[in-house]
């Protein structure tokens, strides 16, 4: 009878240590809803359904452009950005791995010796008959702490870090992403820089002629010196105008050298006019796209270890239960150390539990509760912006689209124009002046128009970055 009572009493006491430790304060993550519309309202822009799904990996080889590929493989692997964002993600992992410790029991070993002598008169003098003692003690032990969770506190303090882990796994998505898009903006950008170049140097050639023409018809009496004059302004202002697009294309090649984690004098990109066409985007992109976003997806990680915050929080008001123990031996003679005799060992449970904190662990509560709200403002704020950004790049890519047909147009009749203005001045018809604003008004549509193509692959790349990474439907990485 004894005997199965105290194995009932075992059997309580593990039932016991069993619900506490499954028993956790604090709310469980829920997931954060915004309410956006089913598909985009400029999804329907693009008359192509055909193009093929990206995302996440190699997006800009939709562009079909080898060289700009070559980039994006250089940037992903030496831009300092992303080398900083993986240290990031390295310390989160660290710190997870660290936090899921507190789990496991902790175990050290110790060894001491000391020598020492004792006083005669000294109090308790039994053990060596009333005379002073000197002798030496020597101990090697095996240590062993433990804390039961038996609120949640570890376990909520795992999901905290394991969400934030889980967070800069995105931030680390959302810096190569950003980097990437960098890298095709700044490249497109480069790439119309060298179409208006190509321009104002067709431009220059023509004013030259226009400017020898102008010249000898003044040495034959048949123009006038102002006419020279008018045409060789607008030769050098032209000339101005190429000078200043070359030192803007020099900077923006700076920029890529630093993208690319090169150093400036180290890279340079060979001329190539921009000649391609933004890509198709498919017909009714579901607005759920946006759940893939890595900025998206970090701030709905930011309110789950918020959430598992509060109950980190709220642990801290009951009972802390913990389990001590330590085993070892110790002896006065070293030689003697490990006999069985000398072995000693201990094991103790202790309970320790607020009862006054002058407010703290409410304030640490009320603290995290305002971070959870925080953190679930600017994840709706994160979502909403995603959606007003994504509106905004298929609208201008449609008005875009629209623009550059109307501005062909236009260079088509300014070249037009210009020629009617040219034959008409060689005919003496008109004064040189009606040539000049002819000229003037090619090179501003021709430059209009070449403006319009890179605004319009700036945009397809910015739409891609939006949807984060592609317009493919499936599930976050």
């Amino acid at each position: 009878m004894q005997i199965k009572q105290r194995f009932t009493s075992a059997g309580l006491a593990s039932a016991f240590t069993v619900v506490l430790a499954g028993c956790m304060v604090g709310p469980n993550y829920k997931k954060p809803v915004v309410p956006v519309p089913p598909t985009f309202a400029g999804a329907t822009a693009s008359a192509d359904n055909s193009q093929s799904p990206i995302a996440y990996t190699n997006w800009w080889k939709v562009f079909n452009d080898p060289v700009l590929s070559d980039l994006e493989t250089q940037a992903d692997q030496a831009n300092r950005d992303i080398k900083i964002a993986v240290a990031h993600v390295d310390q989160a992992s660290a710190f997870t791995q660290g936090v899921r410790s507190q789990l496991y029991p902790t175990i050290g070993i110790g060894a001491s010796g000391l020598r020492a002598r004792e006083a005669q008169n000294r109090p308790n003098n039994g053990n060596t008959a009333g005379h002073a003692a000197t002798y030496n003690d020597t101990q090697l032990s095996l240590a062993a702490s433990y804390e039961f969770d038996a609120w949640g506190r570890i376990r909520r303090s795992i999901e905290s870090a394991r969400a934030t882990q889980e967070a800069s796994h995105a931030d680390l998505r959302f810096v190569t992403l950003s980097v990437e898009s960098d890298v095709a903006v700044t490249y497109y950008n480069l790439r119309q820089t060298d179409q208006e170049l190509q321009i104002l140097s067709n431009t220059i050639d023509t004013l030259r002629q226009s400017l020898d023409l102008t010249t000898s018809l003044f040495q034959k009496g048949l123009s006038s010196e102002l006419e020279v004059k008018q045409a060789q302004t607008l030769l050098d202002q032209t000339t101005a105008q190429q000078h200043a697009a070359e030192l803007q294309r020099a900077q923006m090649e700076h920029g890529l050298a630093v993208l690319l984690g090169r150093t400036v004098e180290s890279f340079s990109l060979p001329a190539a006019p921009l000649q391609s066409l933004p890509p198709q985007i498919p017909i009714g992109l579901p607005a759920n796209l946006l759940e893939r976003r890595p900025d998206i997806v970090e701030a709905d990680r930011s309110v789950a270890a918020a959430t598992a915050q509060i109950g980190v929080a709220k642990a801290a008001y009951f009972p802390q239960l913990s389990l001590t123990g330590l085993a070892g031996y110790e002896s006065s003679n070293a030689a003697h150390l490990l006999n069985w005799q000398n072995s000693i060992a201990s094991l103790g449970t202790s309970v320790a539990a607020p009862l006054f904190t002058g407010g703290r662990l409410k304030a640490g509560v009320e603290q995290a509760q305002a971070v959870y709200r925080q953190s679930l403002a600017q994840y709706e704020k994160t979502v909403l912006g995603a959606y007003r950004e994504t509106e905004d790049q298929l609208s201008a890519l449609h008005f875009l689209e629209q623009e550059a047909d109307a501005q062909g147009r236009a260079v088509q009749e300014a070249q037009q124009a210009q020629a009617i203005a040219t034959a008409r001045y060689k005919s003496g018809l008109v004064s040189y002046l009606d040539v000049v604003v002819a000229e003037q008004t090619v090179l501003a549509n021709e430059r209009s128009a070449a403006q319009i193509a890179g605004e319009r692959m700036v945009a397809s790349v910015v739409l891609i970055k939006t949807l984060g990474g592609g317009w493919n439907g499936t599930a976050t990485p």
